[in-house]
């Protein structure tokens, strides 16, 4: 048994000692244990009733709990205890030697509720004895009073939480019960904008119309398919590109949140919703998140139409530059909305792989010509992209635009000669040439058109073009390590008199200068080269030298 309860509690007890050592007495205290029935109180009337009646201690006190007593006050005393625990609820005494002490169980409702361990010095009357036993009537029965008060109080608590239970289930069903309402709304609304003709935009639509938002749709290069502005909010620029990326004239992305398109592991697009406060509604998410799944399912067709002409076009340009007969080449180019009887050229594009924005550069280089609105047929090659296209178009801001696009400039790009459909093999041929002499060259990034490398057509730049360079510098060496250490133009010099045929005047008046300037400069050649520039063979050699570094310095930019 443990104690459940302060010893001192009969100290405080507040009835009349006097008033407690009769019958009626005993009534009074009984009428005020019902008074406030609790468990505490009553057991504090008894005790003070007991003291009054025979000058009782009490030393120690039990309350039932389930079917066993268990101690309320008191030390601890586990041979009290016991000797308690062995009287099975009937009133007795439990040791009479030095100290008299007597056990004293309360019933009611036919059942133990508690017990007093009863001390004094000597036996008490058989008087007050009855008393003590009569007190245990009223004491027990307000105990049961008390422990059915406790219980309905329980009972009553736990009713009240169970009905806040519920009221919050029926609350939190209800606030479901809208949510999937608002949610089924939102799913109508742009369900029926996906089945219109234009179902991107429309989608859009729905989805600022639903969140009173500005909204824009962006393909996978960061370029505006759909956008509606609500209030002051301007279209961002491309959304998946770092800021370091933007140009003067771009629209910063603050304020933006972006919401990837996806179909399985591929990026089609970004759908951006313009929260500066990032504080859009639950359902305002799933809106932006149904929309982004049904404009997944618009664009996914339209790549599965868009790959069909890819392949047709792939295979028509893999025939084309192949040599072999192309049956029905005019007709297979015009179904792809491509126009074969005029001139053509090849263009190769090599890429460093993979990207990184991971952007496949077969797309990006389809992409960027359709921006610039240039019909192509494209394959992919295992190593570079081929591409044949219109010889009237301008290609000169293809590898800068292409660079933008994918955040790299390691990427090179070789453009062959023009040519009718029948000799694209030769301009493939002319396009992998200058795509193999930029390569190999000191700057290997950027574009080469085989129309410009002009003696370079011939040269051997094999080698990483180590050849040529000690053929250059076995004519010309000499001639560069002067111009360098004492800023002159010996080498342009030799140049304008070789193209002008060695004729005097020419090359006078083209550099500016006087006859006598000329001679001497001529001289200084003659002297630091040791070239006899009257031998045929020297001017010969002296003028593939300098017009194969012009070549390396110029053609390759």
């Amino acid at each position: 048994m443990c104690a459940l309860s302060d010893p001192s509690f009969v100290e405080r007890a507040d009835l009349d000692a006097k008033a407690q050592s009769d019958l009626y007495g005993l009534f009074r205290v009984g009428s005020k244990m019902f008074e406030q029935p609790t468990t505490r109180r009553t057991l504090r009337l008894a005790c003070a009733s007991a003291k009054a009646i025979a000058g009782c201690a009490v030393p120690a006190v039990y309350v039932a709990e389930g079917d066993h007593l268990a101690r309320y006050s008191g030390k601890a005393n586990r041979r009290l205890d016991l000797l308690v625990e062995a009287r099975a609820g009937m009133n007795g005494v439990l040791e009479n030697g030095k100290v008299w002490r007597y056990a004293l169980f309360f019933r009611g409702t036919g059942k133990v509720k508690g017990a007093f361990v009863l001390q004094t010095k000597a036996e008490p009357s058989r008087e007050a004895l009855f008393l003590l036993c009569a007190l245990a009537e009223p004491t027990g029965a307000a105990l049961a009073t008390a422990e059915l008060i406790d219980r309905e109080r329980r009972q009553a608590n736990e009713l009240r939480q169970l009905g806040e239970a519920q009221a919050g289930s029926n609350r939190t069903m209800a606030a479901t019960i809208v949510r999937l309402n608002t949610h089924q709304h939102i799913r109508d609304s742009i369900v029926k904008a996906a089945g219109t003709s234009n179902g991107e935009t429309q989608i859009i639509e729905a989805l600022s119309a639903i969140t009173r938002r500005s909204v824009v749709l962006q393909d996978s290069f960061g370029n505006e398919r759909a956008f509606v502005g609500v209030g002051d909010s301007a279209a961002p620029s491309n959304m998946r590109a770092p800021v370091s990326t933007l140009t003067a004239g771009d629209v910063v992305n603050t304020g933006w949140q972006s919401t990837r398109v996806r179909s399985g592991e591929e990026t089609l697009g970004v759908v951006g919703i313009y929260d500066p406060d990032d504080n859009r509604s639950d359902d305002d998410r799933f809106a932006v998140e149904y929309a982004s799944a049904m404009i997944a399912v618009e664009l996914s067709h339209h790549r599965s139409v868009a790959e069909v002409e890819i392949r047709l076009g792939r295979d028509l340009a893999d025939d084309l530059v192949s040599g072999a007969k192309v049956v029905d080449a005019l007709a297979r180019a015009e179904s792809l909305h491509f126009d074969l009887s005029n001139h053509q050229r090849v263009v190769l594009v090599s890429w460093e792989y993979p990207t990184p924005n991971r952007v496949d550069i077969g797309a990006a280089v389809r992409h960027e010509l359709g921006a610039m609105r240039v019909p192509a047929l494209i394959s992919r090659r295992p190593d570079t992209v081929l591409v044949v296209v219109a010889d009237r178009v301008d290609l000169s801001s293809l590898y800068e635009r292409l660079s933008s696009t994918i955040f790299s400039t390691r990427g090179t790009i070789g453009v062959g000669g023009r040519c009718i459909a029948d000799d694209l093999p030769r301009s493939f041929a002319e396009a992998s040439r200058a795509l193999q002499i930029r390569v190999a060259s000191r700057r290997p990034y950027g574009l080469s058109s085989h129309d410009d490398l002009g003696l370079l057509r011939i040269l051997d730049t094999s080698d990483d073009g180590a050849e040529l360079d000690r053929y250059v510098n076995e004519w010309l060496g000499a001639l560069v390590d002067h111009d360098r250490d004492h800023h002159s133009e010996l080498v342009h010099t030799l140049t304008v008199y070789l193209d002008s045929g060695g004729n005097y005047d020419r090359t006078a008046d083209s550099l500016i200068i006087h006859r006598s300037t000329l001679r001497y400069r001529l001289g200084r050649i003659r002297e630091l080269s040791g070239r006899d520039l009257t031998d045929a063979d020297s001017r010969l050699n002296l003028h593939i030298a300098v017009r194969a570094r012009a070549a390396l310095l110029h053609s390759l930019r």
